[in-house]
């Protein structure tokens, strides 16, 4: 049946609910392709990304890995310089960051204006019909509906979640003053960036994970490495353990069938991030939903005809390169080219020291899916470049399905791997080989030359590398 045309009503073909990386990106593809659209966004353009995620976290990580560098000036044989009393100024850094913040924000602002997006400010509505959207008491008429309203931190049901010393990554990007010990419940990519950040800060760091390991979605070689690390930089972990309940600045945790008290001015709850909808009617509406994520189909569509999900909101990796590429396979399902999304090639990234960037199956999963496979492994230790950068901690890991070559994974821990992770984003999208991979030619001196090498360690042998590791 037909929705009812509403008189004296602004109209749209496309209403976008969340201004955030899905729909700032799904606004613009949608009006170079011609579509009269309107944005809805309640906070700041940008979503949780440039606001308070991915670009915040990095503008803070970023001065932290110059501080880092400051520090191995004597090793590069460069002397006279006194760094006794250089430090991080943590207030300056705030600044620093909402600087930058600003300036993206800003720009995607511009970008709308340009392609002639109207952008509304305020919480929209929707109810029982899928055509209207309300804000206040403004209403708009569209024809179709794109919901990308993105995520919110996630809290743990544990007595004394609301004590006043418990922030999320939210309030742990705008803190003022470093506090003298921080207890972060989460072990992931949050809670690992978030214990670099304050261990340079000079905070008393620990980490307490549920899991018998950090990263657990990641490669458990690099994870084991990364605890390494973290240890090394005096970061305390506690894995296998389970917060039991928060008493002023005291968080019990249970390990091994034991109770132990840890003490920490701040607890950061840093255990991933849930979708978010409020306003959206779902039940009225009849958008189904899955643990808390709106459910959708290849094609991006919810249950309920002319509205679709992307990014968080849909609970389908929470990452905002994902919702860039949603944004688009959303706009031409909407012009009728049935152009389904693939999840299979999507990168990961932890902006540590060293760096983590891996994208397809880990050596694990690959055994589990296939029934022969090759792994090859290269150490930055024996890669020319890393050597004279001092960057010699890490090593890259390919794997490969042995009779057809097919690259099922690759991981890098170590320097500029989320660079470098792109190259093999590209050749499993476009379905290059391992053998294909091992016939190019790479520049010399560079760190991606270890990629290269891994590819070699699955044929022949790697080049620069003594051992053949084939697991």
């Amino acid at each position: 049946m037909p929705l009812k045309e509403e008189t004296n009503v602004e109209k749209y073909d496309l209403g976008i609910i969340g201004g955030g990386p899905g729909g700032y990106v799904a606004a613009i593809r949608a009006a170079q392709l011609g579509l009269k659209v309107i944005l809805f966004e309640k906070e700041k353009l940008g979503g949780t990304c440039l606001n308070r995620g991915c670009i915040p976290t990095k503008a803070l990580l970023q001065s932290v890995k110059t501080w880092r560098e400051l520090r191995k000036l004597s090793r590069l044989a460069i002397t006279g310089v006194d760094l006794s009393e250089a430090k991080i100024d943590i207030v300056k850094l705030q600044q620093r960051k909402n600087r930058t913040v600003l300036r993206l924000t800003t720009g995607v602002a511009a970008l709308l204006q340009a392609h002639g997006v109207k952008v509304v400010q305020g919480a929209a509505v929707m109810e029982e019909r899928p055509d209207l959207i309300q804000v206040e008491e403004q209403t708009y008429q569209v024809g179709q509906v794109i919901i990308a309203t993105g995520s919110k931190p996630r809290l743990l049901p544990l007595p004394g979640i609301d004590s006043a010393r418990v922030i999320t990554s939210d309030e742990a990007l705008s803190l003022e003053k470093a506090p003298s010990s921080l207890l972060i419940l989460g072990g992931g990519v949050i809670g690992v960036e978030f214990a670099l950040i304050f261990r340079e800060l000079g905070v008393e760091v620990t980490i307490v994970e549920m899991e018998e390991r950090l990263l657990p979605n990641m490669d458990e070689e690099i994870a084991r490495e990364m605890a390494r690390v973290l240890k090394g930089n005096g970061i305390a972990l506690y894995l296998g353990a389970k917060a039991v309940e928060i008493k002023g600045d005291i968080l019990f945790i249970e390990k091994e069938g034991e109770i132990k008290e840890l003490k920490g001015e701040k607890i950061l709850v840093a255990v991933g991030r849930a979708p978010c909808y409020e306003g959206i009617n779902v039940a009225k509406l009849g958008i189904k939903t899955e643990k808390g994520a709106i459910i959708t189909d290849k094609f991006l569509r919810t249950s309920t005809p002319q509205i679709y999900a992307v990014g968080d909101v849909n609970g389908k990796y929470m990452l905002a390169h994902k919702a860039f590429a949603e944004a688009l396979v959303v706009i031409e399902n909407i012009l009728g080219q049935k152009q389904e999304m693939d999840y299979e090639v999507i990168p990961q990234c932890v902006y540590s020291f060293p760096e983590i960037a891996s994208v397809g199956l880990t050596a694990k999963e690959a055994r589990e899916k296939y029934e022969k496979v090759k792994v090859g492994k290269f150490p930055l230790a024996a890669n020319g470049k890393a050597q004279l950068e001092g960057e010699t901690r890490g090593f890259v890991k390919v794997i490969i399905a042995e009779r057809s070559k097919k690259i099922l994974g690759l991981h890098i821990f170590g320097t500029v791997a989320t660079e470098l992770i792109a190259e093999a984003v590209t050749a499993m999208k476009l379905g290059a080989t391992g053998e294909d991979l091992v016939k190019c030619i790479y520049p010399h001196p560079t760190i991606s030359e270890a990629v290269w090498e891994a590819y070699q360690a699955t044929s022949h042998g790697a080049i620069h590398f003594r051992k053949k590791d084939l697991v």
